[in-house]
């Protein structure tokens, strides 16, 4: 009696389908995830997804296709995602707050077979639908009950109960894509980040030894799921078996509210909203004796925010974290354990990663140096998606390089520098935009800065600050000037200051740091 090619397969292989399938085997009855006023089981989760996967192969859908979703945090989402990774196809989920030509190129440039878009989005892509060849079903996403165009289908059709809840048979190997990732771009179109099924595995691996998540745990799913940190998370919870509360998209008195009526354990948030949580109405009123771990990833919280926090919840430990969308999104973590003695690390290699730091020729520099994070490890992207040219000068030497300037002390903790691209030369030393831009925010009336340097005759590149005061604040450029030579080297002070009502930034909130100096350039007052 043979064995068929898909029962050898599925013998011994690494899908992250297949580990929501053994988590409703194990935890049936058990909340998958919390929205709104549904409360999903893992056994009704799976069915769902296993559904989903049959109406996607109706409509055509094969391993290895494309397939896009613009819509914010909801169950929709996660089924169709989880759906798709039982097929060995790829999603592609973008930003909901891309404009019509932005999500144009990405769509074009990916190439989905499918494209499902929430309600309340639809009207800007129905008006560059003709363009978007590739793809051959437009689907709604019912959150706002707002009417769809004609022609479009519900996506909640593609579970219908005429579909099969069996496990989708289709040979799914580790290294085959999972999420088609597009990054946001801050000085370039953005690229194409393909993660696989080994590295969402791994990214369970590196929860359990870093982070020390538990079956217990309960998360906020607030970060938008087409952020590889809410992939990230989301994954991990599935598999490990944990619940999730997800949000449509970040609110702060929201997460106060779910964190009480939730008793969530878990909160994984940037800095801006450890900074805004303490000061909302009747914040002392919510009972957060529930949370065990609070994570911050995207950039380090201000030491005053972070005592705040102590003070409020002294019993919960606090986590840095760093990764990227490339490395699926491992790269380093600072434990509670670890962090009272050293806040302003990063942390250490997580469990699955070798990280070292090179100088400009590729060239191991020694513990204190400052030169690029370069990194090796299972959790590594495939590539960038019709990319040849980029993804073989990220990969030089057989190293991933980051991007990113940091310097590893002898015990293997990294401390972020800054951005390679955003180190300012000026008069012969290297300026770290963070480390002026974390002054700046010190200065009482500032409530968004960025730092670049512009071109000088005399300094190559002059430090020049742009700030954003906060309403009803009155402040002068020279005063900034002279707080900031108190607290920085005199050559790391800025020479310049404008003052600005905004910043630019990306759909993503990245600020636009090419576009100011463009700006400023051609415009020097």
């Amino acid at each position: 009696m043979g064995i068929t090619p898909h029962e050898m397969n599925a013998l011994r292989r690494a899908s992250i389908g297949d580990m929501l399938m053994r988590t409703a085997a194990k935890y049936p009855h058990k909340a998958a995830f919390v929205f709104r006023d549904q409360r999903i089981t893992y056994l009704e989760f799976n069915a769902r997804v296993n559904r989903c996967a049959h109406g996607l192969m109706k409509l055509g859908v094969q391993k290895g296709d494309r397939a896009a979703i613009l819509c914010h945090n909801c169950d929709h989402f996660l089924i169709f995602w989880w759906a798709l990774m039982k097929l060995g196809a790829i999603i592609t989920p973008l930003n909901f707050m891309l404009k019509a030509e932005e999500i144009r190129y990405i769509v074009t440039h990916s190439a989905p077979k499918v494209f499902f878009v929430e309600d309340s989005l639809v009207k800007g892509v129905v008006e560059i639908k003709e363009s978007l060849t590739s793809v051959r079903h437009f689907g709604y996403i019912n959150l706002s009950s707002i009417e769809p165009p004609a022609g479009w289908m519900n996506i909640a059709a593609l579970w219908d109960k005429d579909c099969s809840d069996k496990e989708p048979e289709v040979e799914i190997h580790a290294d085959d894509p999972a999420t088609l990732l597009y990054t946001s771009g801050t000085e370039s179109l953005p690229k194409g980040v393909l993660n696989s099924h080994l590295n969402f595995y791994i990214d369970v691996m590196s929860a359990l030894a870093d982070l020390g998540v538990r079956k217990t745990d309960i998360v906020i799913g607030g970060i938008p799921f087409y952020h590889v940190a809410a992939m990230y998370l989301c994954v991990s919870f599935v598999c490990i078996g944990a619940t999730s509360v997800l949000e449509y998209a970040p609110n702060p008195q929201e997460i106060l509210d779910l964190t009480a009526r939730e008793k969530v354990t878990l909160w994984v948030w940037p800095p801006a909203l450890y900074a805004v949580l303490p000061h909302l109405p009747e914040f002392e009123k919510y009972d957060l004796s529930s949370l065990r771990t609070c994570i911050v990833f995207g950039a380090l919280a201000a030491p005053e925010v972070l005592e705040k926090w102590k003070r409020l919840i002294p019993d919960v430990g606090f986590m840095n974290y760093y990764g990227q969308t490339e490395m699926s999104p491992l790269g380093t973590t600072l434990t509670s354990e670890e962090f009272g003695d050293r806040p302003s690390s990063i942390g250490r290699a997580n469990m699955p990663l070798r990280l070292k730091v090179f100088d400009p020729d590729d060239r191991e520099l020694p513990p204190g140096e400052v030169g690029e994070l370069v990194a090796r490890g299972p959790s590594i992207m495939l590539g960038y998606y019709r990319d040849a040219e980029n993804t073989q000068k990220t990969f030089r030497k057989g190293w991933h390089h980051t991007g990113d300037l940091v310097r590893m002390d002898e015990e293997g903790f990294v401390y972020f520098i800054d951005r390679k691209k955003d180190i300012i030369k000026s008069g012969g030393e290297n300026v770290s935009s963070q480390e002026v831009e974390a002054v700046l925010f010190k200065y009482p009336g500032i409530v968004d800065a960025a730092v670049i340097g512009l071109p000088d005759p005399y300094w190559s590149e002059a430090v020049t600050a742009v700030v954003v005061p906060m309403p009803g604040w009155e402040i002068t450029a020279q005063d900034i000037i002279t707080f900031c030579k108190r607290e920085l080297a005199p050559y790391k002070a800025p020479k310049r200051v404008v003052i600005m009502n905004a910043l630019p930034r990306n759909p993503s909130g990245k600020i636009l740091k090419g576009l100011l100096r463009k700006q400023l350039s051609t415009n020097p007052n």
